[in-house]
C-alpha cells in the first residue's frame, strides 16, 4: 500500500484493486453460504455446543468484525462492499432467515470447504486496507491533476477520463461508448470513500453546492461516528476543485443510484424462490487449501508492478484488474488465469513441439508432479481433461497428446514447481517455462 501513500497516479490502480476485491467478497461470500461452509466454522460449532443449539449464521459473521473503524473491518465495510451484488446480498437474507440454499453443497473430497472461508477472511481484510487509502489518494490526485502542465501526455482533458483509464477524445459518439467505464469508476471510488467514511455523501454535495455559488454547510449526522470527516472534507473539496459541471453531475447520478439501491429491494429478491443458486464454482474441481500465501503480499505485488514507470501504451487500470484477478481470485480460477496467459506468451511453433516434449520425457516429468506435491486428480481439473486421460498421458501410451493440453501441462508443472520451490525438469524447454516464471503470482 506504501505506492498509494506516494505517487498520486495510483488512483486507477487502486479503483481496479477495490472493484477486484468487492468482487471477492462478494464471489466468496456467497460461496460460504452456499456450501454450507460457514457451519464447519470452528467458532460456531463452539457456540452451538456451548449453548446446546444449531450452528447460527450470525456467529460466523460477527467473527472478525470490529467496534471501531481504525482496528479491522466494521458491517459497514461489509455491507458497501456487498451494495451492487443483489444475489450475494439474497443468499446473506436468506441464510440470516434460515433458508440457506444448501441444493448447491459441495462435496469436500472434491473442492475443500473451508478455502471458501479463507477466501472471505482474505477479500473482507484486503478490502478494509484498501478502502483506508481512498479518501487521500483522491486528494493526491486531484492534485497532481490541476498542476499537471496540458502538454503532459499522461494527463488527458477529464478527470474522471484519467481516473477511468479511457483517456478519450471529446466527441459525442467516443464519449457514449466511453461513458459506462467512467460511471464504473466513479462508482468504485465512491463506494470506496462511502465504506470508510459515511459522511462522504454529505461532504460531495456540500462541496459541490460550493463550488456553484452557493451557500452550503455540514450537518454531519448525529448518529454517525466523527471519524472520517475531515478526510471526507477533504477529498469532496479536491474533486469540486478538478471537476467540470458534467462530471459533478456523472458522481451526483452516481451517488443517487447508490442511496436508491435500499433494503427493502433486497428483501423482496430474497424472499424470491426463483433465485439462481448462489455458487459460482461448486462444480469445478478445486485444490487442497494449504499452501496460500499472505494476502498482504499479493496486494504489493499488485502495487509494485501496476506503479512502473507511465508508458502510453500500457493499460493501467485492466493490468490492475488482471494482476488482482491472478493474486486474489480463488486458487483454480488463478491457476487457468495464469495458464491462458502464459499459453499466449508462446510462440507458435513452440507449442507445436510441446506434445512430443511431454511424450519423450513423460516419467520424468511425472516425477517432478508428484515431488513438487501436485495430485493427480487436481492436475487434471487444471487442464479441464479427466484423470485417467491425464494418467494415460503420463504413461506415454496411446496417441500423443493434444498441443493445447500439452503445453498447458508443461507450464503448470512450471508453475508447481516455482511455488514449491523446485528447480523445473530441465526437459522443459526455456520459451514454455520463462512466461509462466516472470508472471508476478500467489497461489
Amino acid at each position: 500500500m506504501s505506492a498509494l501513500g506516494d505517487d498520486p497516479q495510483c488512483l486507477p490502480v487502486l479503483i481496479a484493486l477495490g472493484a477486484a476485491l468487492r468482487r471477492d467478497v462478494a464471489s466468496a461470500l456467497r460461496e460460504v453460504i452456499a456450501t454450507g461452509a460457514w457451519q464447519s466454522d470452528f467458532r460456531v460449532r463452539s457456540a452451538a455446543a456451548n449453548w446446546r443449539e444449531e450452528p447460527r449464521f450470525q456467529v460466523f459473521l460477527d467473527h472478525g468484525f470490529e467496534k471501531r473503524r481504525n482496528h479491522g473491518p466494521k458491517y459497514e465495510h461489509l455491507d458497501t462492499a456487498l451494495l451492487t451484488f443483489p444475489e450475494t446480498r439474497a443468499a446473506l437474507y436468506r441464510v440470516s432467515a434460515a433458508q440457506c440454499p444448501q441444493h448447491c453443497r459441495t462435496e469436500t473430497a472434491i473442492f475443500a470447504e473451508d478455502r471458501h472461508v479463507e477466501d472471505y477472511r482474505e477479500a473482507l481484510f484486503g478490502w478494509y486496507a484498501a478502502i483506508q487509502h481512498a479518501h487521500a489518494c483522491v486528494v493526491r490526485a486531484a492534485r497532481w491533476f490541476a498542476n499537471a502542465q496540458p502538454p503532459d501526455s499522461r494527463r488527458p482533458e477529464a478527470f474522471t477520463d484519467w481516473m477511468s483509464g479511457t483517456g478519450r477524445r471529446r466527441s459525442s459518439g467516443t464519449v457514449q461508448e466511453t461513458e459506462p467505464t467512467t460511471q464504473r469508476a466513479l462508482q468504485e471510488i465512491i463506494l470506496m470513500m462511502h465504506a470508510w467514511s459515511p459522511h462522504t455523501f454529505e461532504a460531495i454535495d456540500v462541496a459541490f453546492q460550493r463550488a456553484e455559488g452557493e451557500d452550503a454547510s455540514h450537518a454531519w449526522g448525529g448518529s454517525f461516528e466523527p471519524a472520517g470527516r475531515p478526510e471526507a472534507q477533504a477529498a469532496a473539496e479536491a474533486l469540486a476543485s478538478v471537476l467540470t459541471l458534467q462530471e459533478c453531475q456523472q458522481v451526483q447520478d452516481v451517488i443517487d443510484g447508490i442511496e436508491a439501491d435500499d433494503e427493502d429491494r433486497d428483501m423482496d429478491l430474497a424472499q424470491d424462490s426463483t433465485l439462481a443458486c448462489t455458487s459460482d464454482g461448486h462444480r469445478t474441481y478445486g485444490a487442497e487449501s494449504g499452501g496460500r500465501e499472505d494476502c498482504a503480499t499479493a496486494r504489493g505485488r499488485v502495487y509494485e508492478e501496476a506503479s512502473q514507470p507511465w508508458n502510453e501504451d500500457v493499460d493501467h487500470p485492466g493490468e490492475a484488474a488482471r494482476l488482482a484477478r491472478f493474486l486474489l481470485g480463488p486458487r483454480t480460477d488463478r491457476i487457468r488465469t495464469v495458464l491462458a496467459v502464459s499459453r499466449a506468451a508462446v510462440a507458435r511453433d513452440t507449442a507445436e513441439s510441446a506434445p512430443q516434449v511431454w511424450h519423450d520425457n513423460a516419467q520424468t516429468l511425472q516425477e517432478a508432479r508428484e515431488a513438487a506435491g501436485l495430485d493427480l486428480h487436481d492436475a487434471a481439473g487444471h487442464l479441464g481433461i479427466k484423470t485417467p486421460t491425464l494418467q494415460r498421458f503420463e504413461q506415454a501410451s496411446g496417441k500423443l497428446p493434444g498441443r493445447p493440453v500439452s503445453l498447458g501441462y508443461l507450464q503448470l508443472l512450471t508453475l508447481t514447481c516455482t511455488q514449491a520451490g523446485r528447480t523445473a525438469p530441465a526437459c522443459i524447454p526455456q520459451a514454455i517455462s520463462q512466461p509462466v516464471i516472470s508472471l508476478p503470482i500467489t497461489l
